[in-house]
C-alpha cells in the first residue's frame, strides 16, 4: 500500500471514529444532564444527531475498504472463480454508479440549502454545514467503490482443466 493510501485510510479512520466518539460522549453529555441535574441541554440532542450522522456516513467508506458490509455469499462462495470475478465487477460498478448519484442529488440539495441558507431549528446551524456530508461521503465512498472496481478488473481468473 503506497504512503498516500495509508494515510488517506488512517484519515478515514480518525475522522469517522471521531465523530462517531463525540456524538456518543454529546449523548451521554445530554443523559447526565437530564437526568442527574434536571437540566436538559435542547441543543445537545440535534448537534449529537449530526454527528453520529456524519461519522457513520463517512464510516461507511471504511467498512467497505475493510470488507465489513453486510454479505450475503452462500450463493457466491458456491460459484466458480470466473462467476466471483464478473460479480465481484459488476457489484463494484454498480457501487460506482450508486455514488455518482449520491454526489449529484447530494450537490443538488446542498446546492439548495446554499441558496436558501436554511438554518437548523435548535441551534442555527446553516443546513448547508449539516448537509455538506452526503457529497462528501460519496465521494469518499465513491473512491473505495472504485478501487475495488480496478481490484476487480485486475483479478486473474484461472482456468481448472478436470481432464
Amino acid at each position: 500500500m503506497s504512503k498516500w493510501r495509508e494515510r488517506y485510510a488512517a484519515f478515514e479512520d480518525c475522522l469517522a471514529g471521531s465523530l462517531i466518539v463525540i456524538g456518543v460522549a454529546l449523548i451521554f453529555y445530554g443523559v447526565v444532564c437530564r437526568y442527574f441535574f434536571n437540566s436538559p441541554k435542547a441543543w445537545v440532542d440535534e448537534i449529537s444527531t449530526y454527528f453520529v450522522v456524519w461519522g457513520t456516513l463517512i464510516g461507511s467508506a471504511v467498512a467497505l475498504r475493510e470488507g465489513h458490509h453486510i454479505q450475503v455469499d452462500v450463493l457466491y462462495d458456491r460459484l466458480p472463480v470466473s462467476l466471483q470475478k464478473a460479480c465481484n465487477v459488476f457489484a463494484n460498478a454498480l457501487g460506482v454508479l450508486f455514488c455518482l448519484c449520491f454526489i449529484f442529488f447530494g450537490g443538488k440539495l446542498l446546492a439548495l440549502y446554499w441558496e436558501t441558507q436554511q438554518q437548523s431549528t435548535d441551534v442555527g446551524i446553516f443546513l448547508w454545514i449539516v448537509y455538506l456530508v452526503i457529497p462528501l461521503s460519496g465521494l469518499m465512498l465513491g473512491y473505495r467503490f472504485l478501487d475495488n472496481l480496478l481490484a476487480s478488473l485486475k483479478q486473474e481468473v484461472k482456468i481448472e482443466w478436470n481432464g
